[in-house]
C-alpha cells in the first residue's frame, strides 16, 4: 500500500519514517542510498536491509502524505492490502456493507476481498507544512 508520508529529497522520493520537529527520518531499500549518506540497518522484524537518513526539513523539495481508497461498483471504500498482496475493501457503514455483501470483521467494521480488476484506486495527496 502507498498510504503514508513521503518526501522528495535530492531528486528522489523516500518514505518518511518519522518527523522530529524540523528533522525528517527517511527510509529506502535501495542499497545505493549509502552513497547519499544513508545508513544501513537490519532488524529482527525484517529479512532485508533498510537504509535510513535524518535530514533537515528545509532540505526537502516536498513533504506530503498519500492516502488511498477504492471505487467498487460506483461506491468509494477504504482499501487495504494484506501481506500476500490481496486487496480488501472496507467500511463502517452497515447499510453500505449490506448492499455490497461485505462481511463483519470487527465490532464496527465490514470488509471483503476484491480483485485488483474490480476496483479503481483513488489516491489522495496532501502537502505537509
Amino acid at each position: 500500500m502507498i498510504d503514508g508520508k513521503y518526501a522528495d529529497y535530492q531528486g528522489k522520493t523516500y518514505k518518511v519514517v518519522e518527523i522530529i520537529s524540523q528533522e525528517v527520518v527517511l527510509v529506502t531499500e535501495d542499497i545505493h542510498a549509502i552513497e547519499y549518506g544513508f545508513e544501513a540497518q537490519t532488524t529482527q522484524h525484517t529479512n532485508h536491509t533498510l537504509y535510513f537518513k535524518q535530514v533537515p526539513r528545509a532540505d526537502l523539495d516536498e513533504l506530503y502524505e498519500l492516502y488511498q481508497e477504492a471505487r467498487y461498483e460506483g461506491s468509494v471504500f477504504d482499501l487495504y492490502q494484506d501481506t500476500e498482496g490481496d486487496y480488501y475493501i472496507g467500511t463502517e457503514d452497515e447499510d453500505k456493507a449490506s448492499t455490497f455483501d461485505l462481511i463483519k470483521t470487527d465490532d464496527d467494521y465490514f470488509s471483503k476481498y476484491v480483485s485488483e480488476e474490480e476496483i479503481e484506486k483513488i489516491i489522495y495527496r496532501s502537502h505537509i507544512e
